[in-house]
């Protein structure tokens, strides 16, 4: 009997095509934030927009962020990145408009 094997370019253990899709969402998903930029930065309303929540976020994305730069994960570095970026972004107009 033969098996079908998973294709495993990376030999990592993981399906390509969920590598592909894990690098897709690792980019994609920190501008699920771009609806509260936008709140903040352009409508500037902060009304039910938490300083503390974005900070803790924020300050809590950069042990991440350098996690992933030590693993040399790039998915992870972009992941993380933008995260660091985007979190202190919605943090910084609510401290500056509040």
């Amino acid at each position: 009997m033969i098996k079908n094997k998973i294709k495993d370019k990376n030999k990592n253990g993981v399906d390509d095509k969920l590598d592909l899709i894990t690098n897709v969402c690792s980019v994609i998903l920190p501008f699920t934030t771009l609806d509260q930029l936008y709140l903040v930065y352009v409508k500037r309303e902060v009304v039910g927009v938490s300083a503390i929540t974005w900070f803790l976020y924020g300050l809590l994305s950069i042990p991440l962020f350098i996690y992933s730069l030590k693993r040399k994960d790039l998915p992870m570095i972009m992941l993380n990145g933008l995260w660091v970026i985007f979190d202190w972004a919605v943090w910084l107009g609510v401290f500056l408009i509040s």
